[in-house]
């Protein structure tokens, strides 16, 4: 199984995490010559002849929004693949109180909260799972600050371990670009709690409600309208949870 991991952030409120789950070689190998194919049905590639990157933050056209439209058409028609995001409210002032220990910078602390968000929202959902590989962006915010160290000793360390393999990839390179898909279905979630002046953006996100059949990508629909395991049961495609304040979780 390989595991795409993506993030994105509102003015530092909320800490949005997405993962898309590969189970399969077959599905990935389909799902990769599949997106490079649609790209390049659009002339959507660089001097070189590789395809070019699409993201949420591009869908600034119809011709990109055309291309993510029918990238969501290629997830929903990849069997085994499947998404799931978190979405965690940030607060400073309650972060820095976090912790027995005086003096532990806030950025270290954001790390973990980074990590804890990350071990929760992989590990809930491939328990069982073991020799798979992480795949996350080299540009991730919370790259470093001890984040390595704490995601390789949770996920990746002893013999319950989920990875044996955990690396950072550029989401602009074509031999990682399924990437970018985890961007794309990870930005609707962004858009329907930060909906922008960009109409092509919006319409991507009610597109992919529709296409999902998703009545809601807010928190009152995943929390509060649906108990855990209805979620799970209802929608086992594209799968969103919406976590209280997780600050007493984690302990320094």
């Amino acid at each position: 199984m390989i595991v795409y991991l993506d993030e994105s952030y509102a003015s530092k409120e909320k800490l949005f995490l997405g993962a898309l789950f590969l189970p399969t070689k077959n599905s990935r190998t389909w799902f990769h010559r599949s997106f490079i194919k649609l790209k390049r049905k659009f002339s959507y590639t660089l001097k070189s002849g590789e395809t070019k990157e699409i993201k949420y933050n591009y869908i600034i056209s119809k011709e990109r929004l055309e291309i993510a439209k029918k990238t969501v058409d290629l997830f929903v028609k990849c069997e085994d693949a499947y998404f799931r995001a978190c979405v965690v409210p940030y607060n400073q002032a309650e972060l820095e109180k976090v912790g027995r220990q005086k003096g532990v910078p806030i950025k270290l602390k954001e790390a973990m909260l980074y990590t804890r968000s990350t071990y929760n929202l992989i590990h809930n959902t491939i328990p069982e799972v073991r020799g798979a590989s992480l795949m996350m962006d080299e540009i991730t915010r919370a790259r470093g600050d001890r984040f390595d160290d704490i995601i390789r000793d949770k996920l990746a360390t002893g013999p319950a371990a989920i990875f044996t393999h955990i690396a950072y990839v550029s989401s602009k390179s074509e031999r990682n670009h399924l990437i970018q898909v985890c961007d794309l279905l990870l930005g609707a979630i962004l858009n329907e709690n930060y909906p922008t002046k960009s109409r092509f953006k919006n319409e991507f996100r009610e597109y992919v409600k529709a296409k999902l059949g998703l009545q809601s990508l807010g928190a009152v629909y995943w929390n509060k309208m649906l108990t855990k395991k209805e979620a799970d049961t209802k929608h086992p495609k594209y799968n969103i949870r919406y976590y209280g304040v997780p600050y007493k979780y984690f302990s320094l």
